[in-house]
């Protein structure tokens, strides 16, 4: 049984060179839900019971912050910051309690190759069960990092993080965390320490379908999909949203739990000419593969603010 340390990705901290514009945008076009502001900054969620999944900042450019994951408890955030600690792989704040409209506690770190990361537990979180309501991400279901040195970067998530591989294809591997999702983690074989997206989820393939045609009613044309994923099992639909940001509404990700096998490249290989299960999509828009490789992590994202 696999000792997982982090439940979820919790949220994904950006900076953005127009804050009201890309506020706007997330919460009357992607269809989150304001849940607080501070001068220079905007918090939203989604249905889920997270207090929020995007954080956007005001900055002169933009650029990923930080990653923020969900820990169960303080002995599993000591236990977490133990193992970042002796891998002794990039900077490390000590154990605060943290600043910001979402209270709690964490820590922040880089990873191996200069992305930036934070684990926090104890979060004032919305209460009771939080039903899915239709055509309204629900949680920011997996993050997508691409690595130029993929074999250090797995490791790091397997031997210091405790994530577990799902699956492994040509260009992605899938990692686990402690939910029933396949993967919460991507990483790609790309030569770039670079964000490549951050996905959704929605309630349903229906919600996919009226999110994409929101979007396209909006300006937002679809760079990839509607189509299926093989390894999870995914429907996805691809945009470019404010500042040209690489995002995804996906949904029917597939549940896993210790006894999935896992399987490797020769499984996942599409026939020639298909990028994905059903065969009916257009391939990735060029714009799409240049906004996968352009978002970099800010230097200082790490650094987690403390009361």
């Amino acid at each position: 049984m696999a000792n997982y340390l982090v439940r979820a990705v919790r949220s994904v901290e950006i900076s953005a060179s127009n804050l009201d514009r890309a506020a706007g945008f997330y919460g009357n076009v992607w269809n989150l839900q304001l849940q607080a502001s501070e001068p220079d900054a905007r918090y939203l969620r989604g249905t889920g019971r997270y207090h929020h999944i995007l954080g956007l900042h005001a900055g002169p450019a933009p650029m990923i912050i930080r990653v923020v994951f969900d820990v169960a408890d303080r002995d599993k955030l000591q236990a977490l910051h133990r193992s970042v600690s002796a891998a002794k792989a990039g900077p490390l704040t000590p154990i605060v309690d943290l600043a910001g409209p979402a209270g709690g506690t964490g820590f922040g770190c880089k990873d191996p190759e200069g992305r930036n990361f934070a684990f926090v537990c104890g979060v004032m979180d919305h209460p009771g069960e939080n039903p899915t309501v239709k055509d309204r991400p629900i949680k920011v279901t997996h993050v997508n990092l691409n690595c130029a040195d993929h074999d250090a970067t797995s490791a790091y998530f397997t031997d210091v993080l405790h994530f577990t591989m799902a699956d492994d294809t040509d260009m992605l591997r899938f990692m686990r965390c402690g939910n029933t999702d396949h993967h919460s983690v991507v990483l790609a074989r790309v030569k770039s320490t670079t964000l490549n997206h951050i996905a959704f989820e929605m309630p349903d393939l229906n919600s996919v379908m009226r999110g994409a045609g929101r979007m396209k009613d909006n300006g937002y044309p679809i760079e990839w999909g509607v189509g299926r994923h093989g390894a999870g099992n995914n429907v996805f639909a691809y945009f470019a949203g404010p500042d040209e940001l690489p995002i995804e509404y996906t949904a029917e990700v597939e549940q896993v739990d210790e006894t999935y096998v896992v399987r490797g490249p020769d499984y996942w290989r599409f026939p020639p000419g298909r990028s994905d299960q059903w065969g009916v999509t257009e391939p990735r828009s060029a714009r799409l593969l240049r906004l996968w490789t352009i978002f970099r992590f800010s230097e200082d994202g790490w650094k987690v603010p403390g009361r």
